[in-house]
C-alpha cells in the first residue's frame, strides 16, 4: 500500500472511531503562517484567492474532496458558521483535492458544490498543491487563519454530529479569532 492511501486509510480508520487526530510529525504547527493556494484547477464560487488578499479576516481552510462521505457530513457544519459568522469577518476557502482521477473534472466538482448548495470559494488542487503545502494528513483537515494570515487550529477528521465532540472547541476558537482585531 502506498502512502498516501495507507494515510488515508488510517484516517478513515480513526474517523470512524469518532477519534480525530493530528500529527505533528513534518507538518505545519500552530503558529505558522499560512501558505499561499496554488492552484491545479479552477476557482469556483470566486476569483482567484490568495492568502494575502484574506487578510484581515478570520478564515477556515478546508482540504476536502467531494467524494469523501467524512468531508460531506462536514459540510452541515461549515455551512452554519458561514451563516453565523461570515458578516464578523469569517470566510471559508475550499481547497478540493481529489484522491480518486474521478474527482479531478470541473463538472463534478461544481455538480456537488451546487447539490451541498457550497456557496463559498472553492479552488481545485489537481496536482495536490496547496495539500502538500499545508502538509496535510488526511480529509478533512481545517486550518483555521487569523488576521493576520497565521495558522492558530488545526483539525483532521470529520466534524458533524455524527462525531460532535470537536464542534465546541472549534467553533470557541473561530468566536475567539472573530473577537480579535
Amino acid at each position: 500500500m502506498n502512502r498516501h492511501l495507507f494515510s488515508r486509510w488510517c484516517l478513515t480508520a480513526l474517523t470512524l472511531s469518532g477519534t480525530a487526530l493530528y500529527s505533528n510529525v513534518g507538518a505545519l504547527s500552530v503558529g505558522d503562517k499560512a501558505p499561499d493556494f496554488i492552484p491545479g484547477g479552477q476557482w469556483l464560487n470566486s476569483a482567484p484567492l490568495h492568502v494575502a488578499q484574506l487578510r484581515g479576516k478570520v478564515v477556515i481552510v478546508n482540504l476536502w474532496v467531494y467524494s469523501c462521505i467524512n468531508c460531506h457530513l462536514s459540510l452541515p457544519t461549515l455551512q452554519g458558521w458561514y451563516g453565523k459568522y461570515r458578516a464578523a469577518g469569517l470566510e471559508i476557502v475550499g481547497v478540493h483535492t481529489p484522491e480518486f482521477e474521478s474527482d479531478k473534472p470541473v463538472k463534478n466538482v461544481t455538480a456537488s458544490l451546487r447539490a451541498d448548495k457550497v456557496t463559498w470559494p472553492v479552488m481545485q488542487d489537481n496536482a495536490l498543491a496547496t495539500w502538500n503545502a499545508y502538509e496535510s494528513q488526511g480529509w478533512p483537515s481545517f486550518y483555521l487563519i487569523d488576521r493576520r494570515g497565521v495558522i492558530r487550529e488545526i483539525h483532521v477528521g470529520e466534524i458533524s454530529t455524527r462525531f460532535p465532540d470537536d464542534i465546541p472547541g472549534l467553533e470557541a476558537t473561530l468566536q475567539k479569532l472573530l473577537a480579535e482585531k
